[in-house]
């Protein structure tokens, strides 16, 4: 999850104001920061699938099926990816454009997003870890609908908020 928030937040702030104004002039700036929060958030997501899915097949999953331990683990991967997606896009242009401030936001967000009673991320962790000790696998469905819903509006928020302030 914080890798993903570091993800998003490196597209979202990593072009020079001239090189962002002819990529708003061609596609316009909210559908340029769309593009640069899904950039961000392929690789992590990506990384995470195959960790999982390498994890799953060599790992021992104490007597969980494979496909139960592969569907906990990408719904716990989505969730946690999701969440960090929303944690970065928060943290970056336009809403804080001081480093200092970006990255002391992102850090406390991806803290806060790990430990905080109700986050996406935290729920599907603690759904892995209780489907550890037993021999069952706890899909965290809630958790990854939470974070697709938290993700989307935190989406729109941000690309609206480029077009207007940007």
């Amino acid at each position: 999850m914080p890798v993903t928030a570091w993800c998003v937040r490196i597209c979202l702030t990593q072009e020079p104001p001239a090189a962002r104004d002819v990529v708003a002039a061609a596609a316009g700036r909210g559908r340029a920061h769309l593009a640069a929060l899904l950039t961000g958030t392929a690789l992590p997501g990506l990384l995470g699938t195959v960790a999982v899915l390498g994890l799953t097949a060599i790992g021992d999953r104490r007597g969980v099926g494979a496909l139960a331990a592969t569907g906990a683990g990408l719904l716990s991967t989505a969730a946690c990816v999701l969440t960090g997606a929303a944690v970065g896009a928060l943290a970056a242009r336009p809403f804080l454009k001081a480093a200092g401030w970006s990255v002391t936001a992102l850090v406390t967000g991806s803290l806060l997003a790990l430990v905080t009673t109700g986050s996406p991320a935290k729920h599907a962790l603690t759904a892995l870890v209780t489907g550890s000790r037993t021999t069952t696998a706890h899909l965290p469905w809630l958790a990854c609908a939470g974070a697709v819903l938290l993700a989307a509006a935190t989406a729109a928020l941000a690309c609206r908020a480029t077009a207007r302030l940007e």
